[in-house]
């Protein structure tokens, strides 16, 4: 059995790049991440996110915002809309998929009470016909992926520059 040795140079300078390259690619992830989020919720209540969400009120825009989640190890960007109802349910969660036909009846088994056309009306039982789904969180999504895109282009090549010396 024949047996060859050879010497290469290098490979402790790249083992020394490739073990602080995973700082680096935790701290570039981070960075990219609020940019991302940033693009999405600049800040607090404003953005494209914001821009699209349907206002009755506008309290469910003005709630949305983003955070990074997890640790270094498993960084993600969550966006949120905490905007609740009197009775402390989310309600982003009802305009963006919608309900499904439901009857209204009054807590004090009495009697609804509302005005229509300006008449005085009393009823038992109100039929809902429910909401559609309103995707707008999708809609802004899809034309944010192009920018979105980008900017994970752009972590890619910074993360391979560092790594080959650049």
């Amino acid at each position: 059995m024949s047996q060859v040795e050879f010497e290469v140079t290098g490979l402790d300078e790249l083992a020394e790049k490739m073990a602080e390259g995973s700082t680096y690619i935790k701290i570039s992830l981070n960075e990219g991440l609020r940019k991302i989020g940033r693009l999405i919720v600049p800040a607090k209540g404003t953005g494209p996110l914001a821009d699209e969400t349907p206002k009755i009120t506008g309290k469910l825009a003005r709630s949305s915002y983003f955070t990074i989640e997890g640790g270094p190890e498993n960084q993600s960007m969550v966006v949120r809309q905490p905007a609740m109802n009197e009775a402390g349910d989310f309600y982003g969660w009802y305009v963006r998929e919608g309900t499904e036909p439901h009857d209204i009846r009054p807590k004090n088994k009495l009697a609804l009470r509302f005005y229509i056309g300006g008449n005085l009306i009393f009823a038992k039982v109100v039929h809902h016909p429910g909401n559609r789904p309103n995707k707008y969180h999708h809609r802004v999504m899809a034309g944010l992926h192009p920018a979105i895109q980008n900017i994970v282009t752009q972590m890619g090549k910074r993360v391979t520059a560092r790594l080959s010396g650049g």
